[in-house]
Parts: C-alpha cells; sequence; structure tokens
C-alpha cells in the first residue's frame, strides 16, 4: 500500500498524484480519463473503458491421454477465463474428435474453425459490449422454473431426457454468464457503466450459482422420481412437498430481482419449517428406496435459496 499527499489546487480543488507503474500499466498518460468510484469512506480509480480492439487471447491444451470430463473441464475453464481462441492438440486426435466437438457444442459461441489429424482450433466471436449478465440469469431462471414444474409430473411420465437436456441448456448459459461476469470483474469501466459495484457483481454471480444447482438438483430429482416406489396417496404427498420448495425457490428469487431485503429475511426464516416438512415426509416413507436420497436433494434446494437469501438482505433497493 503506498500513501499520498492531497495537495491543495486552486481555490477549489486538490490533487493526489498517481503512481508512475500504475499509469505505465494501464497505458495511460497525459490527458487520458480515469474514473472515480466514490464508495462510502473509499474512492477507486480505473482507467476508462478500452474502445481498441485487442488481440485475441490465444491458448494451447495438450489432450493427449485425458478422458472426456478432463477435456470438458479444461476447455469450459479456459473459456469462462476469456480465452478466444483455444487450441487443442493430441497424439490420438482422431479417436477423440467426434467427443471434443460434442463438448464444442456445449458451449455457447465457440466454434471449430480449424481441424487437422492432431489438433482442433476453436474460436469465438463474443463482444462483451453486446451481452448482458442479467438477460442470461433470467434466461437460466426461466428454465429452472419450468424444471422444477414438469419433474413434478415425473410419476406420470418418465420426464428425465427432457429435463436433463434444458438442464444443458442452463449450464450453456452459465458458462457465458460467468464468462461475461469475470470480464466486468476485470474491467471496472465496463461494469461501473452497467450498473454494477462489486458487491452487486458479487451477488449476482451467486445468484447464478445458486440457480445452476437448484436446476442440478431438480434434473436429479426427475430421475429418482421414476424410480421409486409410490403409490398414489404417497406420490400426492411428495408432489405436495416438492410444490411448497418449488414455491420457495421462486418467492427467493423474486427477492432477489426486486432488491426486497425485508422479504428475504421473512423467507430465511422458513427456512426450518422447510426442513421440517421433509422430515416429516421421511418419517412417514423411510421403507422406500430412493427416499433419503431425493429428500437430500430437496434440501440441497432449500440450502440454495437460503444461500442466496443471505446475500439480497445485504443488497441495497435500487
Amino acid at each position: 500500500m503506498e500513501y499520498r499527499k492531497i495537495i491543495e489546487f486552486g481555490k477549489s480543488s486538490y490533487v493526489v498524484s498517481l503512481p508512475k507503474p500504475w499509469l505505465a500499466e494501464k497505458n495511460l498518460g497525459k490527458g487520458d480519463t480515469v474514473y472515480l468510484d466514490p464508495d462510502e469512506d473509499k474512492i477507486s480509480i480505473y482507467p476508462a473503458e478500452q474502445k481498441k480492439v485487442s488481440e485475441p487471447k490465444c491458448i494451447k491444451i495438450d489432450v493427449t491421454g485425458m478422458t472426456d470430463k478432463e477435456i470438458r473441464l479444461q476447455l469450459i475453464s479456459k473459456y469462462i477465463r476469456n480465452f478466444n481462441e483455444i487450441t487443442l492438440v493430441a497424439d490420438d486426435m482422431g479417436k477423440k474428435a467426434k467427443d471434443i466437438r460434442n463438448i464444442i457444442h456445449d458451449i455457447m459461441a465457440l466454434e471449430v474453425v480449424e481441424e487437422t489429424a492432431s489438433r482442433i482450433v476453436t474460436r469465438d466471436f463474443i463482444n462483451m459490449e453486446d451481452i448482458c449478465p442479467m438477460s442470461l440469469l433470467k434466461k437460466m431462471d426461466v428454465i429452472t422454473r419450468e424444471m422444477l414444474s414438469d419433474s413434478k409430473n415425473s410419476f406420470k411420465a418418465d420426464k428425465y431426457e427432457n429435463i436433463a437436456e434444458r438442464d444443458n441448456d442452463v449450464n450453456r448459459l452459465s458458462y457465458l454468464f460467468f464468462r461475461v461476469m469475470r470480464y466486468l470483474q476485470r474491467n471496472p469501466a465496463a461494469a461501473s457503466k452497467r450498473g454494477f459495484t462489486n458487491d452487486k457483481l458479487l451477488t449476482v454471480w451467486a445468484a447464478a450459482v445458486k440457480m445452476e444447482s437448484v436446476a442440478d438438483q431438480s434434473k436429479r430429482l426427475a430421475k429418482l422420481m421414476a424410480r421409486v416406489k409410490f403409490n398414489k396417496s404417497e406420490q400426492k404427498q411428495f408432489v405436495s412437498l416438492y410444490s411448497t420448495i418449488e414455491r420457495y425457490y421462486i418467492d427467493t428469487i423474486d427477492a432477489f430481482y426486486g432488491h426486497d431485503s425485508p422479504k428475504a429475511f421473512e423467507l430465511l426464516l422458513q427456512k426450518r419449517r422447510m426442513i421440517k416438512l421433509c422430515k416429516d415426509f421421511y418419517r412417514q416413507n423411510w421403507n422406500h428406496e430412493w427416499v433419503p436420497i431425493m429428500l437430500e436433494k430437496m434440501k440441497a434446494i432449500i440450502a440454495d435459496c437460503k444461500s442466496l437469501l443471505t446475500y439480497v438482505c445485504d443488497m441495497e433497493p435500487e
């Protein structure tokens, strides 16, 4: 941490000098513009948003000997870290190429631009200025709500495949969302222009993480509901419990959208009642296979909602 003295400049202004190494790092000089972001007892200073087109950020990954899961994790990680061109190389690319193309298909705006016997080059053509993170988040929410609603009917028909595909849609959106948020985190001027403070970035990021988790639990519940052997009365009882938890999720997200701290506090107090409902169902139906796992998935949804609500409680109303 460096210390600088405040210098009086004229009759109504004061000046603080900026460190030369910082100016050089940010490519700033005399006459350039910086942004000031006052926040309670501090002021953040950062460069104005750069409009010039930068060189693509490139990386090469040797995927020889990697499993499909390892390749997927590597590719998604580099995508979220805003690498524009990702080259995958392997000695056995011929065996891996089809599976790699399927993985690339699951990542929004990523395309294969070159393919040879030993490498696949992918590139995206994303303009971060054209992407609204809140729009991506709301799309994730719409799909998650549909998944919760449809999975309740998994006793009547096997909806797992359809719900699993929509979970893939949520995942695709989340990868792009996290990429945009990472970009905003590293470009304060762009974040400020869109109205994102550090606190808001953190809260919106948390909302996406919890939303994606709820979608996962919904998919898993649909699969388990197709396996469990409930009679009609037990099915009705379970759907009633599931509907209550579905409502809890919807109310949580609505409180988040509305920056409604009082509502968030009220919902936090309901968490214990939600858990009790799960325990009551277990006491009556413990003898069924899959019931403990199903209830763990439900309690995970409740925990995700509770975690997000704690962020909402600290949000400033807009």
